[in-house]
């Protein structure tokens, strides 16, 4: 078996271990309980309302707004935290109306990513339809500018790290070279530039402000207390440290002591931008971190020294920075340090896509899914021209130029797709965070026994979930019944029937919170419905909890 054989096999090996079996979710906030609960039908008005998340989060004044009945704005204006930095909430300023009052929210996560939704309640009885939710969603433009500023970073850090390990490791005769020079110095104006995008944009983006808000001193002052805005100027101070380093390198005597001492420093600067990436992002917040952390370190680290070590590939040829056989020695010498980048890519992508989408159903039924799907098809694209290339080259010397244009093309294709990758909400998050709903209707066969009863199971996960009932008439107007049960069984491993503790909220309303689900599996929920004396029916549906 050859040596590719053996990493193929073990990489395909690795992949189906990984995703064997289910885990918890990480990164994004998921909305965990909320008071008063969805749907719930309260006697009097709250004297506030608060929502608790999966983890800390960070609020604006306006993140959680409440609008009555008639659409009209009844909070107090001031959302904060309520206790612990996973809650938040806001008073209720006006309450005297009965009927459905909906609360839209918008918070920003752990991981530095803005996530958004609403949900209802009412105070005496249900509306007709309710108020239609407003979930904030946003600037377009400074969602366009944010993932601008995030692209040019990570394609900077890429060339930063990659034109500095290409001079000193397979071409130093190009410290001189006023091209590489460049290069190494775009690569790192293209990281500053990127940083201080970030922090301006930040606050307006994950706030779901407009453009005009982008040099707002309360808005980046609360950038700089959160956890990206440390990372952000910790990433500003290692690049300052990286630009007195840089004017070094091109300057400096290049004998092999310095090129040693050069290259360890060079190595613990790119580990230090590295962390400041992996700090604030998906690797920080939820499975594993200390094992997500490094990983993430070194896959930043390998994508930086291979495909930025193809631009500076690219740059030397294009402006001959050196003779063409000492160009086709350096290419030679940076081909198995390429691949061995490629071998921490995929060792340390297929443990973060196992992070992040937990099941392979995943990379389909998501977003980060199908991003994920694409890179991996562009990586392997990516590795294929690179290997027919390597063959070409060996009959044709002459064509290392387009081969080395061709491989830098597709590297950027796949930054840009990596900068998209770090903006969408993880495959775990964004399953865990869609509760089950389903409509069952029920006729118990007495006079006006009929109508219907709508379920609602959040998140719809192995452990603590919320069960929502509502049963309404034929007409859609609440129902009060004598008697209703709830029961939850899981056929295939013998589990249940487990009775629901079902409070009432309220007219043909009722929910039980912390019902615990012990296993993922494909429920039966049977819902037991008196109408009266003698007229009773059990209807039951499914529940797939995750």
């Amino acid at each position: 078996m050859t040596a590719a054989r053996a990493a193929l096999l073990f990489v395909l090996s690795g992949w189906l271990v990984l995703f064997a079996g289910p885990g918890i979710a990480s990164a994004h906030a998921a909305l965990d309980v909320t008071d008063p609960a969805q749907g719930a039908v309260l006697p009097t008005a709250p004297a506030r309302v608060s929502l608790k998340f999966s983890e800390t989060v960070q609020v604006a004044t306006d993140g959680v707004r409440i609008f009555g009945p008639d659409g009209s704005q009844v909070d107090d204006g001031r959302a904060t935290h309520f206790g612990p930095a996973d809650t938040v909430g806001v008073a209720l300023r006006d309450g005297n109306r009965q009927g459905t009052y909906t609360v839209s929210w918008r918070v920003i996560s752990a991981d530095s990513h803005p996530v958004a939704g609403a949900f209802t309640f009412s105070i005496g009885h249900a509306s007709a339809g309710g108020a239609a939710p407003a979930t904030p969603q946003g600037s377009t433009t400074v969602s366009v500018l944010y993932a601008i500023a995030r692209g040019l970073a990570f394609a900077a850090f890429a060339v930063l790290v990659g034109s500095v390990t290409f001079v000193l490791a397979f071409l130093p005769s190009a410290q001189g070279s006023r091209a590489m020079r460049l290069v190494m110095f775009s690569g790192w104006a293209g990281s500053v530039a990127g940083a201080l995008g970030c922090l301006i944009l930040q606050g307006p983006y994950g706030f779901g402000l407009g453009a005009g808000h982008m040099f707002d001193a309360d808005l980046v002052e609360q950038v700089l207390a959160s956890t990206l805005g440390i990372a952000l100027q910790a990433r500003l101070l290692v690049l300052f440290i990286a630009g007195i380093y840089l004017t070094l390198l091109c300057t400096a005597p290049m004998n092999p002591l310095y090129r040693r001492v050069f290259g360890v420093t060079g190595a613990v600067l790119a580990i230090g931008l590295a962390a400041t990436w992996s700090a604030s992002d998906h690797a920080a917040v939820g499975l594993q971190p200390e094992i997500a952390l490094p990983a993430d370190v070194a896959h930043l680290v390998a994508m930086g020294v291979w495909l930025g070590g193809l631009t500076a590939l690219l740059v030397a040829l294009f402006r001959r920075s050196a003779g063409e056989s000492e160009l086709t020695r350096a290419a030679r010498r940076f081909s198995p340090v390429a691949a061995a980048c490629v071998l921490v890519l995929v060792a340390t992508g297929s443990y973060q896509a196992w992070r992040q989408l937990g099941s392979w159903g995943a990379w389909l039924s998501t977003g980060y899914g199908r991003l994920l799907l694409i890179k991996v098809v562009l990586v392997a694209c990516l590795l294929a021209a690179a290997a027919f290339s390597r063959r070409w080259v060996r009959r044709r010397p002459m064509a290392l130029r387009r081969s080395v244009f061709a491989e830098a093309a597709l590297g950027l294709v796949v930054l840009s797709v990596t900068a998209l990758l770090v903006e969408a909400e993880p495959g775990r998050t964004a399953t865990a965070a869609q509760p089950q709903r389903r409509e069952v209707s029920y006729d118990t066969g007495g006079p006006g026994g009929s109508g219907q009863v709508d379920v609602e199971l959040a998140p719809a996960a192995g452990g603590p979930n919320t069960v929502t009932l509502s049963i309404v008439d034929k007409s859609g107007k609440p129902r009060d019944v004598p008697e209703f049960h709830a029961k939850l069984t899981l056929p295939a491993r013998g589990i249940g029937p487990l009775e629901i503790p079902l409070r009432q909220t309220g007219p043909g309303g009722y929910v039980a919170t912390a019902v615990q689900i012990p296993a993922a599996g494909s429920w039966q929920l049977a819902l037991t419905v008196r109408t009266s004396d003698l007229d009773e029916t059990t209807v039951a549906t499914t529940v797939d909890v995750r």
